[in-house]
């Protein structure tokens, strides 16, 4: 790639052309004005040497030490940007792997700590530290006046050089940290080895024959030397050198540079001069007084003028090799680099930005990098650089691609203006940062796309903390409870769980027995029991873990902000979050649905209790009749008296499971749920079914054993489900076959299954079996008979003592029905279970 080309290079005097021409000539006319001649050209050739290789080693000393700089503070600034997108709730145990390898690949760091509200909490490494963990940096006057300066500053600063009590020179970068709310976090320190960050600059400049000096302008003329590797003997007076920076003066006789460095939060030159100086005045000396001596040895002079041809021509040697150094590293950067002149013009360009931009070195050298972005026209920069107070410039941009295309960008531009090369030059570095970028915008898309979902979806969606503290509510859940956009802010304060069961937390209901033992119609007693029914599911959470725990299905009666009553139904999910457990609860307003249930309960509750009387009296009568009451009865009339019992004993089993149904579903069941020994109410509905199963032929048999076993039952509404399997078992069983009971523990239920091996379900048929009135075989030719009521009671129970039901069938192997109920806790109180009546 082409550099710049330096003034010296292609320049030779006019004195020095005709010296070469006319040698014989000059020596001939007059040695004295030949030597004072080759004496004056040696000096100013040698002089601008001898600046030149200063500038350019010091431009090289100033990016060794910046670099060292530069990848500690930018590894501090990822700590940052890691704890701003946090929103500083950050979990110690994340970072502590990502310190332990920044420590290991930065040894340039001695320990790095983090100070929330100025109290340092953490520190790594900790060994050797531990003395500082609690430290307040307001209680330390040494350090906090300089602290509070930075965090009124906003901007991050190196404080030092400083001793350490372990020993060695020490640099401290503190960066105060601010939320994307703006609000203040606290401070992040690095303290930075100063000995091993200087040490690479050390050992170049040394190789270089160089001294260097960093000098703190803070302070005007009393500055001091931040580090130096000069010699005490050198003299290097301070105060001199800062006078000389304010006024913008040269430095007398040329013998050192002065270069600003990119120090944060200070105001810091590098002072460079070569160790070898060459004494210029005693070399011209013994030159004037040689060549005023032996004036006629001419042969003398010419081997001295050409040998001095001969030194000049190998210091541009080594001032081209240092050239092509400098070519190498900026064509292998990892990020794209380039140098535009004072024109706007391109200098140079390094294949990574021509990558970046989709040209090749050549096609890119003509293209203005204002065309890239108007941004980077030559005013613009100008205005930036005096903006931002002639620092460094680090912004993002949209860079145009060959192809139109634009590419994000992060760019770092410079002002290099050294004086001795008569113009300045822009040096930019630009990353792409397109991939970033887009990964950005896909998750912001996909936050809006899921808040888009919950924005619109019909049901409402809540979620809580375990103790009820809202966290999210979305519109449709708003729009249920009537909310107007200032209730919406109260009602965050609200806590949601004691909203849903209408009465609040309750805590243990075992001392309420003297309301448990209400009616069930007391609409008190109603919220007590789902009350009742939440606290446990949040208990069983806590204690067994969100996966361990089934979704928890209730229905409702809450009051809406404008005092109307509402019936919801809803249901509970417990998330595992990266800080805490959350409830996700999903609302549903069945006002509508309720009235219309109401309205067919009510009907058939009439319709039923209306059949149910009359159908009473009927049965009884034919069993007097039937029991010879009037005397016996010919064959033919006993067998149709029988018949009608019969019948009417069936429609009267219709009647009740439609009222059962009814009651279940209007909620007017009641269920007395306590902790009851298992194996004893297994046994109750073993002896219960052993009539029906014999009469069908088969054999009812329990394969588990659970002495210890406990649940949370209602015993009653239990054999009613029990009752039904087994029935049902016995009644699509084969002749002479046998109907199983398995017992299996979970981790919070127990898990009852009846299994037969009789016809098993038609797969058509499977879908509908919990519905109501829903048979397998539902003609009128039917051989099996039945409400189609049974199973959907069964579901009803089973969901109220807060399981679950289910089965599996293959057609022509038999079922297997399942059921789970609650496991008693050692702290529930056991119920003598013997076998009621």
């Amino acid at each position: 790639m082409p550099i710049p080309t330096f003034h010296f290079l292609d320049h030779e005097s006019v004195g020095r052309r005709l010296l070469g021409r006319l040698l014989p000539l000059i020596v001939f006319l007059g040695t004295g004005i030949a030597t004072e001649l080759i004496i004056f050209e040696g000096q100013r050739r040698q002089a601008s040497i001898r600046q030149q290789k200063l500038s350019s080693y010091s431009g090289e000393i100033r990016a060794i030490i910046e670099s060292e700089l530069n990848a500690t503070i930018h590894l501090a600034s990822g700590l940052v940007a890691f704890i701003q997108a946090k929103n500083g709730n950050y979990q110690i145990q994340e970072i502590n792997p990502w310190l332990g390898q920044l420590k290991k690949n930065e040894r340039g760091i001695r320990n790095i700590t983090l100070a929330p509200g100025n109290r340092i909490q953490h520190i790594f490494p900790i060994q050797g530290n531990e003395s500082v963990i609690g430290l307040y940096f307001p209680d330390v006057p040494e350090q906090w006046p300089v602290i509070n300066k930075i965090i009124s500053s906003k901007r991050p600063a190196l404080v030092g050089p400083f001793q350490l009590k372990q020993g060695g020179l020490a640099l401290a970068y503190r960066v105060p940290v601010f939320l994307e709310d703006t609000s203040y976090w606290g401070l992040i320190t690095s303290i930075l080895d100063a000995d091993q960050i200087f040490q690479s600059a050390k050992q170049r400049a040394q190789a270089l024959g160089l001294n260097f000096a960093l000098i703190d302008l803070d302070h005007g003329e009393a500055s001091v030397s931040l580090y130096s590797n000069l010699a005490p003997s050198t003299g290097l007076n301070v105060g001199t050198l800062v006078k000389a920076n304010n006024r913008g003066d040269k430095l007398e006789n040329n013998n050192g540079v002065i270069t600003k460095l990119n120090f944060p939060g200070r105001d810091v030159v590098l002072y460079t001069s070569l160790q070898d100086e060459e004494t210029g005045n005693i070399f011209s000396n013994l030159q004037r007084t040689a060549g005023w001596l032996f004036a006629t040895f001419m042969g003398f002079l010419l081997v001295r003028i050409f040998a001095a041809y001969h030194r000049q021509t190998q210091t541009y040697f080594a001032l081209n090799e240092s050239q092509q150094r400098f070519l190498s590293v900026f064509n292998a950067a990892p990020q794209g680099m380039a140098l535009i002149d004072e024109n706007g013009k391109w200098i140079s360009v390094n294949p990574m930005l021509c990558d970046i931009l989709g040209y090749d070195d050549h096609s890119l050298l003509h293209v203005p990098p204002h065309r890239l972005s108007s941004k980077l026209g030559i005013d613009n920069l100008q205005q930036r650089w005096i903006a931002q107070g002639q620092a460094h410039l680090q912004f993002e941009l949209d860079l145009r691609h060959r192809t139109g295309r634009l590419v994000s960008c992060q760019l770092s531009i410079s002002l290099i203006a050294p004086e001795q090369l008569g113009k300045k030059y822009w040096i930019l570095q630009a990353v792409d940062i397109s991939r970033r970028i887009a990964a950005e915008r896909q998750l912001h898309s996909s936050a809006e796309y899921t808040q888009t979902i919950l924005d619109n979806v019909a049901e409402g969606i809540v979620s809580t903390t375990l103790n009820g503290d809202l966290r999210s509510i979305n519109p449709a859940a708003i729009a249920i409870w009537k909310l107007s956009a200032t209730q919406v802010a109260e009602f965050r304060y609200t806590n949601f769980l004691q909203l849903l069961s209408g009465i609040g937390h309750l805590g243990d209901l075992s001392d309420n027995s003297d309301i448990l033992s209400q009616s069930l119609n007391d609409e008190h007693y109603k919220s007590l029991k789902i009350a009742q029914e939440i606290d446990d599911y949040v208990r069983d959470v806590r204690d067994y873990g969100a996966s361990q725990i089934p979704c928890l299905r209730l229905e409702s009666s809450v009051v809406d902000q404008q005092g109307n009553t509402i019936h919801i139904e809803f249901s509970i999910s417990a998330t595992e979050q990266k800080e805490e457990t959350e409830l996700i609860i999903v609302i549903r307003d069945i006002s509508e649905r309720k009235r219309l249930e109401q309205m067919q309960s009510d009907f058939v509750s009439i319709v039923s209790h209306e059949l149910r009387t009359p159908l009473t009296s009927i049965i009884g009568s034919l069993k007097l009749i039937e029991g010879g009451v009037f005397g016996s009865l010919p064959d033919s009339l006993g067998r149709m008296i029988r018949i009608a019992l019969q019948n009417g004993q069936q429609l009267a089993l219709i009647i009740n499971d439609i009222l059962d149904m009814n009651k279940l579903v209007a909620g007017q069941m009641s269920f007395d749920i306590q902790a009851y020994a298992l194996m004893p109410l297994i046994k109750e509905a073993l002896e219960s079914n052993s009539g029906f199963a014999k009469q069908h032929q088969v054999e009812i048999l329990v394969l588990d054993t659970l002495p210890n076993c406990r649940v949370m039952v209602d015993p009653l509404r239990l054999q009613q489900i029990l009752s039904n399997l087994l029935s049902n078992a016995a009644k699509y069983s084969k002749a002479q076959g046998k109907v199983e009971i398995r017992l299996e523990p979970l981790a919070t239920h127990l898990r009852i299954s009846v299994q037969d091996y009789g016809e098993g379900i038609p797969q058509e048929a499977q879908a509908k079996l919990f519905k109501k009135f829903s048979q397998v075989d539902s003609s009128s030719t039917r051989k099996k008979g039945g409400t189609g009521l049974g199973l959907s009671i069964a579901k009803e129970m089973v969901q109220r003592m807060r399981g679950e039901i289910g089965f599996t069938s293959t057609e022509g192997l038999g079922s297997v029905f399942y059921f789970t109920i609650p496991l008693a806790m050692a702290s529930h109180n056991l119920v003598d279970s013997e076998p009621t009546d």
